[in-house]
């Protein structure tokens, strides 16, 4: 499944990504100290999956955040600064020397970016009262990455519905993008400034290449062995078409 695009990503990494990530990681850290009147918004993984999965659906998650938070801003309820950061739900010791650690390397991801769960244990235990507490600076909100929901997935089998958080980020995301720019479907939806994600098309689409990586990793290429188990069709559907739209061809489908 290598191509020219997986050559460029593994030699110079998910640049655009790696800079949406440090803005975030670095803005939240500005907040946190601020003291000034604002809403921090942490995207925590999911402690339950593999931390390939946890990690990259956090990302994903922010991502899909990061678009509802343009949405608020353009339409002008957001009365408030908001602050979000992903948060890979592991402390800096645990995440040394893991799988994680090697695959988001390989993408261009270190420490300088990531936001772990030892950096803001003392803000998410503050989110309750934050929530209650009228003269507290901040409203902490708690946004935690899953699968589809449970009526979704038992009506028909869905991106994400054997287990893969990530892909039901990722989906998600494709999902949203669309809706921005729907004169411009399936591959060439990033040919063209997409207005609604302050200016962050690119860093979106790369977020794209690392959940179609990270699904391809957690299911070993698509083992037939773990269809059904880890992956099923529509997984397959969604790593498909984030490649199409990666290399800018259209997918086609054989006529049923």
């Amino acid at each position: 499944m290598s191509s020219e695009s997986d050559l460029a990503a593994n030699l110079f990494g998910l640049q655009q990504l790696n800079k949406l990530l440090h803005h975030w990681k670095s803005h939240l850290f500005q907040g946190l100290i601020s003291g000034e009147k604002c809403v921090l918004k942490l995207v925590i993984g999911s402690q339950d999956v593999d931390l390939i999965d946890a990690a990259s659906s956090a990302i994903a998650g922010a991502c899909n955040e990061h678009l509802q938070i343009c949405k608020l801003e353009t339409e002008g309820l957001s009365d408030l600064p908001i602050y979000m950061a992903p948060v890979i739900p592991v402390s800096h010791e645990k995440f040394v020397g893991s799988a994680a650690e090697a695959f988001l390397k390989k993408q261009g991801l270190g420490f300088d970016v990531l936001v772990f769960l030892d950096d803001v244990q003392e803000v998410i235990g503050l989110s309750e009262q934050s929530h209650v507490d009228p003269n507290f600076a901040a409203r902490i909100d708690l946004i935690y990455t899953g699968g589809p929901p449970p009526t979704t997935a038992a009506a028909t089998p869905t991106a994400g519905s054997c287990g893969l958080h990530v892909s039901w980020g990722a989906f998600t995301l494709l999902e949203k993008l669309g809706l921005l720019v729907p004169s411009r479907c399936g591959p060439a939806i990033f040919m063209g400034e997409i207005y609604g994600t302050n200016g962050r098309e690119l860093a979106l689409k790369d977020c794209l290449t690392l959940a179609r990586d990270a699904m391809l990793e957690l299911t070993r290429q698509l083992d037939a062995k773990l269809e059904a188990v880890l992956w099923n069709r529509t997984d397959n559907d969604l790593v498909e078409a984030i490649g199409a739209i990666l290399k800018g061809t259209p997918t086609v489908r054989a006529a049923a």
